[in-house]
């Protein structure tokens, strides 16, 4: 192949390295190139399946644009050029779009520059006839990235993307504990054994033993809403590390107002833009939530795969809905197999908070670099959990029976019935009389009755 015929398909950019071939009809440019070079996709997801995080960076520099046109720091058609190209972007997302590997280096400066580098050619090409590549009149960094830099525009964009992802998640725990007080209702004061150490206690309402559940979901539900609000102050204007005289004192003053506008939200300026700069607290704190979730989901999970064993031979507390044939050898067996997907993608969001910590504590000096690695696995761990909540009280909770006849049966069992006559007699004496009646339960409910 010719130079001649290697030009008709592919454009020329020059950068601080050197020259840079990119596909004749590609929005991005020399940067985003050298990142899809270097870091391939083919075994991996790329940004653009962070819809989310995308359209977060979009809307800050939509709101920048705006600010900036407002304090005369860019020419007026420019900036409105800007800001309908990021809105469409945003309206229209196309994931085809960011294909960058999420981990393309350390500060993720190639996430914040296909947004530039997309933005000014789409100006370029569709409002002055320009040809990709010219970044004239609408420069990447000259004008798209002004008043701010890849550190403050990141890490903004993960706190917004992250906020709107748990969102979904406390939808997702509001309809499971829906479910449980359903359950609660359905189930009334109708009792089963309680279980300490996995042996025999004390008679218990399933109303009861659910509502240990709803405490627990309610927990989560209160500490996501609170993060929330958290997760809505930024660091825009921060800049690179946080020193004032970085970015145009009246592009701070502004863009918290801006963004609220486009967005719908109340963003606020964080108190603090060199602790933002140094770590990631409030995604940090997220993760370790999400973590307590996941662990607490795993134990829903085996809680309801325990209390439906057997069905003849173990528990069977309750029936769950045969959703799935359990064996391709044993014909009739049903697994618990919606618990065990709660199980598994729970473990699954325990993988990710993992790396989400590993990106806190690496972290050195006057910025922390490691935003992908923290926001990106923050999102996969949310959509884990949103996804084994969603299937398990649509396909699992809504058809849960109790197994009355074995819960009777157990309840009226040995301990049970001692812990009754305990309660008239006494420890002591109890232990006495039940090693007298050598346990027999038949015995100690004849003594029972002639103590009534």
């Amino acid at each position: 192949m010719t130079k001649g015929e290697f030009n008709l398909k592919f454009r020329y950019e020059i950068d601080g390295i050197g020259e840079v071939p990119i596909s004749q009809n590609e929005k991005y440019g020399a940067q985003t190139q050298r990142a899809i070079s270097l870091y391939s996709t083919s075994d991996n997801i790329t940004m653009g399946r962070y819809k989310n995080f995308v359209c977060s960076i979009l809307q800050i520099k939509e709101a920048s644009a705006a600010v900036n046109r407002k304090i005369g720091a860019i020419e007026l058609n420019v900036a409105i050029n800007i800001e309908n190209v990021c809105r469409d972007l945003t309206v229209n997302y196309k994931e085809e779009m960011y294909p960058i590997h999420p981990f393309h280096s350390g500060g993720g400066i190639t996430a914040n520059m296909i947004i530039n580098e997309t933005v000014a050619n789409i100006v370029n090409h569709q409002f002055y006839e320009k040809k990709l590549g010219t970044y004239s009149p609408c420069h990447p960094n000259d004008h798209i990235n002004l008043n701010h830099s890849t550190s403050d525009c990141l890490l903004s964009a993960s706190h917004m993307a992250v906020e709107k992802e748990l969102n979904i998640l406390v939808d997702a725990l509001s309809a499971t504990k829906e479910q449980f007080l359903c359950l609660s209702i359905q189930h009334g004061d109708e009792k089963k054994i309680s279980r300490t150490c996995l042996q025999d206690a004390v008679p218990i309402a399933f109303s009861e033993f659910y509502s240990g559940y709803i405490g627990t979901i309610d927990k989560y539900i209160n500490r996501f809403v609170f993060l929330i609000k958290e997760l809505k102050k930024l660091n825009l204007g921060g800049n690179i590390i946080g020193r004032k005289g970085d970015c145009a004192a009246e592009y701070t003053e502004k863009i918290y107002i801006e963004l609220s506008q486009i967005t719908g939200e109340t963003y606020q300026k964080h108190d603090n833009f060199f602790q933002c700069s140094q770590s990631h607290d409030t995604l940090q704190a997220t993760g370790s939530e999400l973590e307590l979730l996941a662990h607490g989901l795993v134990k829903v999970g085996k809680d309801l795969r325990l209390m439906s064993s057997g069905p003849y031979t173990g528990l069977s507390e309750i029936f769950l809905p045969a959703v799935q044939a359990g064996s391709s050898a044993m014909p009739g067996k049903v697994n618990p197999t919606i618990p065990e997907f709660l199980v598994q993608t729970s473990m699954q969001a325990i993988g990710h908070c993992a790396s989400v910590r590993l990106g806190h504590v690496h972290g050195e000096l006057d910025y922390n670099p490691w935003i992908m690695i923290v926001v990106t696995n923050l999102i996969d761990a949310i959509h884990q959990l949103s996804s084994g909540l969603n299937v398990t009280w649509m396909h699992c909770l809504y058809g849960i029976e109790p197994n009355t006849e074995r819960n009777n049966k157990n309840i009226t069992s040995l301990i049970p019935i001692i812990i009754e006559l305990k309660a008239k007699v006494g420890y002591s004496k109890a232990s006495e009389i039940a090693k007298n009646c050598e346990f027999d339960v038949d015995k100690i409910k004849q003594v029972i009755a002639k103590i009534l």
